[in-house]
């Protein structure tokens, strides 16, 4: 039998499903945040103050830096400016403004672009500007120009003082168009003050062939009337108060140096600067005369704005240590015994300190002198006749003479003042502070490290001789270099037991006196 064949259909498993492609989801949209407003327009306003006060005598630049001042205000300006023009744009693109207080902005921020590039010019011949008076004009008025532009727009004004602040503020006025320092009034010290104005208004950007004789004719003016005032009116000028004055109507005189070697020398504008500001400094920190400054609708000397920090101090070498150290102590000592023989009627005692203070001008004003650069342009009316020491000197030598003891003790804390402000701005080349009521060297340099060599064997003229060894550095900074980091340093300072409170003997010290070294 035949076998039959049958045919089987195969019907295989079927296949398992497909995997799946796993769907991802698109990631999260995160939104884009609105554009932030950036500083506050005060804020821009505190840092544009700054600039206006660098401007003040015009920007300078070394190549060289010396005593760790940097290379020039130049720098200082810009940076100033180019941080408010990028705080101005932030605020642009976020919408801050609108209307007429948009279109203010945008000139803001293109007369900004001509300051910046006017500031550069000013420093290096002209530039495009093609010389370099042009560019000081054009730096000069486009500054103004944004203060301007901020007063005359209530909206940018408002957001200027906003909580206290008082940014943009506005420079010295000049003197009425037609008005001159010849024709102006000069019956007070507020006209005196007037002319000043004018001054300190049109030296803004720097002296140059175009403003040089207005501001000298307004500085002879200063010399003259302040001088005639004086004579005039002697029962408003007594002690301190004629003290300033004097030194006011002397810094007057040495700032026609200053403006006679602009374009000469490269730190004219720096000490143009330091004496425009000290001079003001003076008559708004002595009470009399801010208010016969300030009178019959006119206000004289007017202050500048603030800087954002303060002046660097002057590092010192060896040299200047020295000498700082001896200025203070024996301007120290030479007051004390001014004012315990004053009247004492010992002729020649009297007379042989009077010789002595001679010397100390003298010697003072030659260092000054020979130092030069940046050292000489800071400290000019500190140190030499035309300037604090010659005002100080002159009038305890006119207290001793006369027997005047008020008018003695008034120069001998102006002497004290004096030290004060350049020891606090100057750093011994050992480091740490200078003791501004220190009679030695000795009790001068005790709250810094080791005396210099020559300093420790220097000694105030009528002082007993400072030791010959000092030890290395005071037992108070030893104690407080190996006491552990968590326990209080030592008071270095009150531990210099030798040193006397001159605050106490003299009285309370006038702290606005030359205050802008301390904040540029």
């Amino acid at each position: 039998m035949a076998r039959s064949h049958h045919h089987h259909d195969h019907h295989p498993a079927p296949d398992p499903d497909p995997p799946v492609t796993p769907v991802i989801p698109d990631p999260p949209v995160t939104p884009t945040p609105p554009p932030t407003s950036g500083p506050a327009f005060s804020d821009l306003g505190a840092t544009f103050n700054d600039a206006t006060r660098a401007l003040v005598g015009g920007l300078w630049q070394n190549v060289v830096e010396e005593g760790g001042q940097g290379n020039g205000s130049v720098f200082r300006y810009v940076n100033d400016l180019t941080a408010v023009q990028t705080g101005l744009q932030a605020e642009v693109t976020a919408g801050q403004f609108s209307g007429a207080s948009l279109t203010h902005v945008q000139t803001i921020l293109s007369d900004i672009t001509t300051a910046l590039s006017a500031a550069t010019a000013s420093v290096n011949g002209g530039g495009t500007f093609g010389s370099v008076a042009a560019a000081e004009t054009a730096l000069r008025s486009s500054h103004l120009d944004i203060l301007n532009v901020v007063k005359a727009d209530p909206t940018l004004q408002a957001l200027a003082t906003q909580n206290g602040a008082n940014g943009f503020l506005a420079a010295p006025a000049t003197l009425a168009d037609g008005v001159t320092a010849a024709t102006a009034p000069h019956a007070n010290l507020a006209d005196i003050g007037a002319i000043f104005n004018d001054a300190a208004s049109r030296i803004l950007g720097g002296v140059n062939a175009d403003n040089k004789a207005i501001i000298t004719n307004d500085m002879n003016a200063i010399v003259t009337d302040l001088n005639d005032l004086i004579q005039s009116q002697p029962m408003l000028f007594g002690g301190l108060t004629g003290i300033h004055a004097d030194t006011v109507m002397r810094q007057a005189q040495l700032e026609i140096n200053y403006i006679n070697q602009a374009g000469i020398s490269p730190d004219a504008g720096r000490a143009s600067n330091d004496n425009f500001l000290d001079m003001i400094d003076i008559i708004q920190g002595d009470t009399n005369l801010a208010n016969m400054a300030s009178q019959g609708g006119v206000t004289g000397f007017s202050v500048f704005p603030d800087s954002l920090n303060p002046t660097p101090r002057f590092q010192d070498n060896d040299a200047q240590t020295n000498f700082w150290a001896n200025f203070i102590a024996q301007g120290n000592s030479l007051g004390q015994q001014a004012i315990q023989l004053v009247g004492s009627g010992d002729a020649n005692a009297i007379q042989s300190l009077i010789g002595q203070l001679q010397t100390f001008e003298k010697n003072a004003s030659e260092f000054d002198l020979a130092q030069g650069g940046i050292f000489e342009a800071r400290f000019d009316n500190e140190l030499t006749p035309s300037s604090t020491l010659g005002a100080e000197v002159d009038a305890m030598i006119k207290g001793l003479n006369t027997g005047n003891a008020a008018l003695v003790t008034a120069a001998a804390q102006v002497i004290h003042d004096n030290a004060a402000d350049v020891g606090g701005n100057n750093i011994p080349i050992t480091g740490g502070t200078y003791n501004a009521d220190g009679l030695t060297v000795a009790d001068v340099l005790s709250p810094a490290g080791a005396a210099p060599a020559a300093a420790a064997v220097a000694a105030a003229p009528a002082a007993a001789p400072a030791a010959a060894t000092p030890a290395a550095a005071p037992a108070a900074q030893t104690a407080a270099a190996a006491a552990p980091a968590s326990a209080p340093a030592p008071d270095i300072k009150s531990a210099d037991a030798a040193a006397p409170d001159l605050n106490h003997q003299f009285g309370h010290f006038e702290a606005a006196h030359h205050f802008h070294h301390l904040w540029g």
